[in-house]
């Protein structure tokens, strides 16, 4: 699927993909929280309404969530990778990268790289969950009656996040942080999904086309 072009208001509510999602999965499932520590970032991302796509954020030292990456249902898909990204920054394993990107796509290079970076650190990403404001379904979208979705597709989505902390694990307060990782403004953010030989869809590549907080990284999304 081709960009969109700039300042396009073509996107669609995120409200109608999420009808179809509470009917799947349930809604109570997507509910999304913050987290945060008692030290104020210096940016913050655009304010927008919560997020319901994607599941409330992993505490560190907690076990993996599980994937739900298989099947038609992008939005369901898509938090699901979202959320296992999210537990990979605050429990670093650059061996379990693969399980949500696609070995030897940039993602997957892009992930093991940070998470390599965090154990150098011995230390973890406070992540929060998006605020997902618009989402446009994969390209091609499968009819209501699909029983598969063609690979690679595209998803596309509007979104933002506040700045996260990254914190050593030898910390005497939780409150200590050494740095943080940059808020994303509200942007679109596209991301191609490869389904594999064992029927699970794992992220490629992702590009922030009208944003250069990130570039064109997984770091955008998770």
């Amino acid at each position: 699927m081709s960009p969109l072009p700039r300042g396009s208001r073509r996107t669609l509510q995120l409200t109608t993909a999420l009808v179809a999602l509470c009917g799947l999965a349930g809604c109570s499932a997507l509910t999304a929280s913050t987290t945060s520590t008692s030290v104020t970032p210096q940016t913050s991302a655009t304010p927008g309404p919560t997020s319901t796509f994607v599941q409330t954020a992993p505490p560190s030292t907690t076990s993996a969530p599980t994937l739900a990456n298989t099947g038609t249902n992008m939005s369901v898909v898509v938090a699901s990778l979202i959320k296992y990204g999210q537990w990979l920054l605050t429990n670093p394993d650059p061996s379990k990268v693969t399980n949500m990107a696609e070995p030897g796509c940039a993602a997957a290079n892009q992930l093991i790289a940070q998470t390599r970076s965090l154990i150098d650190q011995d230390a973890y990403v406070t992540t929060t969950t998006p605020t997902v404001t618009n989402w446009q379904y994969a390209s091609p979208a499968p009819s209501s009656s699909a029983t598969s979705v063609v690979s690679p597709t595209t998803v596309t989505l509007r979104m933002s996040k506040v700045a996260e902390p990254v914190t050593p694990r030898s910390a005497t307060s939780s409150t200590t942080v050494t740095s943080y990782l940059p808020a994303l403004p509200s942007t679109t953010v596209q991301i191609v999904l490869n389904k594999g030989t064992d029927g699970k869809w794992r992220i490629c590549q992702v590009s922030t086309p009208f944003d250069d907080t990130y570039g064109d990284t997984i770091a955008a999304l998770i």
